[in-house]
């Protein structure tokens, strides 16, 4: 993304902030006369991706679930999210006008307005973020408002569709997507380009991130209720076969060190006018010098004592521990949206769960590699400026003897394959999908947790304040409690490791 194009990043997300909702209930997006009727594509498109990547992929979600699978820890005064103490309220703007709104309402009003102006290029990226966004929020709360979410007849009370039924739809909407791409009616005069923040209008790329959303929303029902493993490790494996086949296929959002422009994670973790609380995880730094991994010079910084140390989760105390590294939290650093490791893990996984461990061995190398290769520089860079006081190891190469092939039994190998994926996808928010999923790693409650008879992290987030107040009885039915304990109830996906084998050690 060139400077230009990053400098009216600030205008866009004020632009698309006054054309979603002005009002405080839930979905008053249908029809508002102080929002403009019509805005172009190009506008529509950036705006989107600005909001959705700042809003939601590097946004208030990660925060909270990167603390809770213990990569991250919030050192504030107690209580707060690092210890589940999160309710309704907290929540409700990532649902009612960062998700709903400024993403989702958005999306559909682009996929019709491009579709009716044959521009099905920008109809199929409205899509993908449209399916993406969907997803995520149905990961955090549960059930939710789909099928009728943006229908001005039912505000505002729109019925709840249940997870099964999402994820079937977001699968649709991600083929839709797919064959807009690949459609040669259209305008041919007037294609994406610099309105693309991620891409810059290559469509082939979007085309294969779509094909990576859609594998991993197979993965995401491996152990759902109902659902058969080999059967989604195989539909996964053919989305894959479509999607990234290099780190350069790679989707990220750059941003500037500039006022206003920053990072979301240096604006929040880093930059002190905003906070310096989200700190690393003392499990993680842990885990890391443990296994002598080199990537922890791209993972975290250094403390105040030139070393590599982190916070304990649920602890308040020291702050002077190490900070997320500035690979992620550089004012400059682009946010990983989506990567090629991922795409490898995917299928080591659903290759171990065909019972092929020859082929998981593959699809893992390659993706502990890339995973190295994606962080290479910023390694050296980082390790040169080390003192020697971190006492941590820069031998990729015994790293990886000591790491690369996986072993059997394949419950074994299968843990080897997600605790790498867990390192490997730091600061994303699909690593709170796969514990949930796996309960790998294994994790135990932070201390001080905010419910005393919690064992593990939180599985969910409260229905928000605005569904509640607005649309109580769809919300009420779903059997979800109100306020804090809600974070110990489960998804309906949610159900290892009593319906995974491969999952138990």
């Amino acid at each position: 993304m060139n400077s230009i194009n990053k400098y009216i990043t600030g205008f866009v997300l004020s632009a698309l902030m006054l054309f979603s909702t002005s009002c405080s209930e839930f979905l008053d997006v249908n029809e508002d006369p102080n929002n403009p009727v019509v805005v172009s594509e190009p506008l529509l498109l950036t705006g989107i991706i600005a909001n959705f990547t700042y809003q939601i992929l590097a946004g208030y979600p990660v925060r909270v679930t990167s603390t809770w699978v213990q990569q991250q820890s919030y050192n504030g005064a107690l209580p707060h999210y690092g210890i589940y103490r999160v309710d309704e309220n907290d929540v409700n703007n990532t649902w009612t006008y960062y998700s709903y709104s400024n993403a989702m309402q958005n999306c559909k009003i682009l996929s019709e307005i491009a579709t009716t102006n044959e521009l099905y290029d920008y109809a199929g990226i409205a899509k993908i973020i449209w399916a993406w966004n969907m997803s995520i929020v149905t990961d955090l709360y549960g059930n939710a408002p789909f099928s009728e979410a943006w229908n001005p007849d039912m505000y505002p009370r729109p019925a709840y569709d249940t997870q099964e039924s999402i994820y079937a739809s977001l699968q649709t909407m991600l083929d839709d997507a797919i064959a807009d791409i690949d459609r040669t009616d259209g305008l041919s005069t007037y294609v994406v380009g610099e309105d693309d923040f991620v891409y810059g209008g290559n469509m082939t790329k979007w085309k294969k991130l779509a094909y990576l959303l859609k594998a991993r929303f197979y993965m995401r029902l491996s152990y759902a209720p109902g659902f058969n493993a080999v059967t989604q490790a195989d539909l996964a494996l053919a989305a894959t076969a479509n999607s990234f086949a290099s780190n350069t296929d790679n989707a990220t959002y750059e941003y500037l060190d500039e006022a206003g422009q920053e990072n979301p994670w240096y604006q929040y973790a880093i930059d002190g006018k905003w906070s310096t609380d989200q700190q690393m995880s003392d499990k993680f730094i842990s885990d890391l010098l443990i296994r002598n991994d080199p990537r922890i010079y791209a993972l975290a910084g250094f403390d105040g004592d030139g070393e590599f140390s982190g916070h304990e989760n649920g602890v308040d105390g020291d702050t002077d521990k190490s900070p997320i590294g500035e690979y992620y939290s550089a004012a400059d650093a682009a946010v990983i949206m989506a990567s090629y490791p991922e795409v490898k893990f995917i299928e080591a996984e659903a290759h171990l769960i065909k019972g092929d461990l020859p082929a998981a061995q593959t699809a893992y190398s390659a993706a502990v590699r890339a995973s190295f290769d994606e962080l290479s520089d910023e390694i050296d860079k980082k390790s040169a400026d080390d003192d020697n006081l971190s006492g941590a190891s820069t031998d990729v190469d015994a790293y990886l003897t000591a790491n690369e092939t996986l072993r059997s039994p394949l419950n074994i190998a299968y843990n080897q394959v997600m605790n790498q994926k867990y390192i490997a996808m730091f600061t994303q928010f699909e690593v709170y999908n796969d514990w949930r999923r796996t309960k790998i790693p294994s994790l135990s409650a932070a201390q001080n947790a905010n419910i005393s008879s919690m064992t593990e992290p939180a599985t969910r987030f409260p229905y928000p304040s605005a569904e509640l107040n607005y649309n109580s009885e769809n919300v009420n039915a779903q059997g979800v409690p109100v306020g804090f304990n809600a974070v110990t109830s489960k998804v309906w996906w949610n159900t290892a490791p009593e319906n995974c084998t491969l999952c138990n050690n």
